[in-house]
């Protein structure tokens, strides 16, 4: 009996049709690397996520329970700006948001990053008002 070729491709396009890119507050994962929720541990809560809404990027923090939406857009950082955060290592960022008004900054690393600081584990860093640090890409609730 012969397969037809359009069932043997039926397991990819049902694979990919459930990866395309989605709301990530559904706790779906984007293409986007920076769009999403994250904490400070792999195996914590959602403390705070991104979103995008008609193409600006916006960042909530989950405090009691509650997301709290930041009004002030974030901006996508140029080679220049990631230059300020990272003077000897910007090259080794892939892709940055931060607040233009500061306090926060989320950093996604391209692959093979060794910046001092980064988790072996995580391919982000954040900048908030309490310091900077990695930060895990996690389920949105």
């Amino acid at each position: 009996m012969r397969t037809s070729p359009f069932l043997l491709l039926l397991p990819s396009l049902l694979l990919l049709s459930a990866c395309r890119d989605r709301d990530n507050t559904a706790g779906v994962f984007s293409s986007d690397p920076l769009l999403g929720c994250f904490a400070t541990h792999p195996r914590k809560p959602a403390e705070f996520r991104i979103e995008q809404q008609q193409g600006q990027y916006f960042v909530s923090f989950n405090r009691d329970e509650q997301w709290q939406r930041d009004t002030t857009p974030l901006q996508l950082s140029s080679r220049a700006d990631i230059a300020r955060f990272f003077k000897d290592d910007a090259d080794q960022i892939d892709k940055a948001l931060v607040r233009p008004t500061g306090g926060f900054g989320i950093f996604h690393f391209n692959p093979g990053a060794t910046l001092k600081g980064k988790d072996k584990d995580s391919d982000y860093m954040a900048l908030v008002l309490i310091g900077a640090g990695p930060v895990f890409q996690v389920t949105c609730p």
